[in-house]
């Protein structure tokens, strides 16, 4: 588990059409103590989710078979919900304007890299947040993934990589 606290309890919405992706991630999330809303692989089912569904957070992949998930995003951004674009697309212009100052990563993404993203963007979200208490966390706990990465009693198999 990479950062138990600072998400632990949040409903994030994970929007991927790639399958495996999808279960790695919503297992990431999970071990974070996340309730993962979906995964959702089409873009009508995100929409629909993303709606409805009460949520503190989103994962979104920008092409859904061939469908762009913008229209998830304006949801979420009307509802106030913060949400993080991962994508394998290298073009940053794909991205409409009004929606660049999400964060973004490109795929494949490290589980460290996505989790502190995920913690900046969704950790405030939490009543009781405490930035301070909560780096502090996070930097103990990813000390003690990469130990465990470093073959220092792993108890997981080795994640697979977005």
């Amino acid at each position: 588990m990479l950062a138990p606290r600072l998400l632990e309890g949040l409903r994030v919405l994970v929007v991927e059409d790639n399958l495996l992706l999808a279960e790695v991630t919503k297992i990431l999330l999970e071990d974070s103590g996340c309730e993962v809303v979906g995964p959702a692989g089409w873009l009508q089912r995100g929409l629909e989710l993303a709606e409805h569904e009460p949520l503190d957070g989103a994962i979104l992949d920008i092409n859904l078979h061939g469908e762009m998930s913008f229209p998830i995003a304006e949801v979420l951004r009307t509802r106030g919900v913060p949400f993080v674009f991962v994508t394998g697309y290298e073009d940053r212009s794909i991205v409409p304007m009004a929606y660049r100052s999400a964060p973004r990563l490109d795929k494949p993404v490290p589980d460290e890299r996505l989790m502190e993203v995920l913690v900046a963007a969704f950790a405030p979200k939490r009543p009781d947040s405490d930035p301070q208490a909560d780096m502090l966390l996070s930097a103990r706990h990813a000390d003690g993934e990469r130990s465990l990465r470093a073959g220092k009693g792993a108890a997981r198999g080795t994640r697979i990589r977005r």
